[in-house]
């Protein structure tokens, strides 16, 4: 158990990634809401996107705060903005305005997670580790439960500013509380250095990707789509020989077993993004569903990682290859089913589809994520794991910004109603499943490496 003297700075940790997890959740229930109220539905998918565009480009800052600043220092300056972003996002009677506030958030929170778990490392002993490692685990758990409650009950009309308003208040408590508890430490086992380079042009990439979906014309959005995929593969291309890095050198190669892992995190996070995005106005407008109601069976698909998860967390090493591609091929099969379920009107069967599209994604991401490290060089390992989440946000920035693209191309940018929401709900995942069977591709060959090289042997 904890000491008197180690409990409030648990608790403190888990506040800043309750900031990041709720938020996430309560976003995705009340957009419909927000949009009503200060328009811009073209853009639906971009508060997503730039959110986290924002927590990628705030998460590879940690390091450097962490080295240059002082621990306490660094964490009660990741909340500034934080709240400045829930301040403009509350007050926001436009989307641009509230868009500049979304960024704002994710460069917060991804401050704020990148120094937690820098935190866990630093004022916590070793024998702790694996405790304040589950409580954080079970934050998502309990923002899974309270994230679509409180966008429910917020959702009328412009309450959703009072949810931002609060969420701002939530980030005066976290810098108030880093101030008494946590003590000004000097952390000198951290990157310092920041990929400007990569991170500059992986933002272009975005970005490009998102002005795709709203320009009104084929050939220039084709045009800013080829744009967005060449900056992504001159990132990562650039990345490789760059001073500093924000990827391990193999993570664009597809022969590569490291590589083979990287990209299946990226592009089976884009193939599902579109449900978590759009599914809640899709669940609303063709199915009358209350907010609540349907945060509810959006928050399925994170219940479902969660559950499968615990069940699969002390499996043996031995089955591994099993794992990831029962899970990666449930994951799969699901993002195609949900092309017949989530227009077909039956909510049980949407249920399943959100619940069994989680748990393929809870089955396999453990074991994938460490035989990702496992098959890296020593050197590259802590960078290896930082990159991971990166990754994860990077594929669900991406796919968000074409969910975007494909939902503006049906309709959608004038506004949702039952037959644009229909057609929206087979299309983003029909669109999906490509990339979805890429995904699949990879995390296979990369399985097929685990029993080639003998690592299913342990």
């Amino acid at each position: 158990m904890f000491t008197l003297a180690l409990l409030p700075r648990a608790v403190l940790i888990c506040l800043g990634i309750w900031l990041n997890a709720a938020d996430s959740l309560v976003t995705a229930t009340i957009m419909p809401s927000v949009v009503r109220n200060i328009g811009g539905y073209a853009y639906f998918a971009w508060p997503v996107a730039t959110y986290l565009l924002g927590s990628i480009l705030g998460g590879a800052s940690a390091g450097h705060f962490a080295r240059s600043r002082g621990l306490r220092t660094a964490l009660v300056a990741s909340a500034f903005p934080y709240i400045a972003g829930c301040g403009m996002s509350a007050l926001a009677g436009s989307m641009a305005i509230f868009l500049a506030g979304r960024f704002l958030q994710g460069a917060g929170a991804g401050l704020i997670v990148g120094l937690s778990y820098v935190s866990v490392n630093t004022l916590f002993p070793g024998t702790h580790y694996r405790r304040v490692m589950a409580l954080l685990s079970g934050v998502w758990g309990v923002a899974t439960l309270f994230g679509p409650l409180l966008g429910g009950l917020f959702s009328h009309g412009s309450d959703w500013q009072i949810l931002f308003a609060m969420f701002a208040g939530q980030g005066v408590i976290f810098i108030v509380a880093a101030l008494f508890l946590v003590p000004q430490i000097v952390v000198a086992d951290v990157e310092t250095r920041v990929p400007v380079r990569t991170l500059a042009v992986l933002s272009l990439a975005v970005i490009a990707n998102l002005i795709a979906g709203v320009l009104g014309n084929i050939a220039w959005a084709a045009g800013s789509l080829a744009l967005a995929i060449a900056l992504l593969v001159a990132a990562l291309r650039g990345d490789a020989s760059a001073p500093v890095h924000l990827f391990p050198r193999r993570v664009a190669h597809l022969r590569d077993n490291a590589g083979q892992g990287y990209l299946a995190i990226f592009a089976l996070n884009a193939s599902c993004v579109g449900f978590s995005v759009y599914g809640a106005a899709i669940l609303q407008a063709a199915y009358g569903l209350s907010p609540l109601y349907a945060g509810y069976v959006i928050c399925m698909e994170a219940a479902g990682w969660t559950i499968m998860a615990l069940i699969v967390a002390e499996l043996p090493h031995s089955s591994d290859s099993f794992w990831i591609r029962a899970g990666v091929s449930v994951a799969v099969l699901s993002v195609i089913s949900l092309i017949f379920t989530l227009p077909s009107g039956s909510i049980g069967a949407v249920f399943a589809s959100a619940a069994a599209l989680g748990g393929g994604f809870g089955a396999f991401w453990a074991f994938l994520t460490r035989r990702i490290l496992e098959f890296l060089p020593p050197a590259e390992k802590t960078l290896g794991a930082g990159a991971i989440p990166t990754t994860q946000m990077l594929g669900n920035a991406v796919g968000a910004a074409f969910c975007g693209l494909i939902a503006n191309a049906l309709g959608v940018a004038h506004g949702f109603d039952r037959a644009n929401a229909l057609s929206a709900s087979v299309w983003l995942f029909a669109c999906a499943v490509p990339v979805a069977l890429f995904g699949w591709f990879c995390a296979w060959r990369m399985s097929v490496g685990l029993v080639q090289s003998g690592a299913d042997i342990t």
